[in-house]
């Protein structure tokens, strides 16, 4: 019993802190070529709802949800990431990396 009231402590610590965590400071919104806002606005269509955001991470090839908390702007978009990496490579050359990108 006292195993599992230690374990459970630790985990209820671990949720706490993962919690708490400070986000990544917000990227620096980046101008939108006009063959920038084509390639967005495909990746906008892609999860059904034209909102002129990008919900599906497109770091991972719009793999998996990105999330609110890991933004970048782009132009009139918003683009959610999965993760800080994600967002870091898109930042450093969104022209390129959606060059890149394939939306299907």
């Amino acid at each position: 019993m006292a195993t599992t009231l230690r374990c459970f402590a630790v985990l209820v610590a671990f949720l706490l802190a993962a919690c708490t965590a400070e986000l990544p400071p917000p990227a620096a919104p980046i101008a939108a070529t006009p063959e920038m806002i084509a390639k967005l606005a495909a990746a906008d269509a892609k999860d059904g709802t034209v909102d002129k955001c990008v919900h599906r991470c497109a770091g991972c090839a719009l793999g998996m949800n990105g999330m609110a908390t890991m933004p970048l702007q782009v132009g009139d978009y918003a683009m959610h990431f999965c993760k800080q990496a994600c967002r870091d490579r898109y930042a450093e050359d969104a022209a390129g990396e959606l060059a890149r990108l394939k939306v299907d």
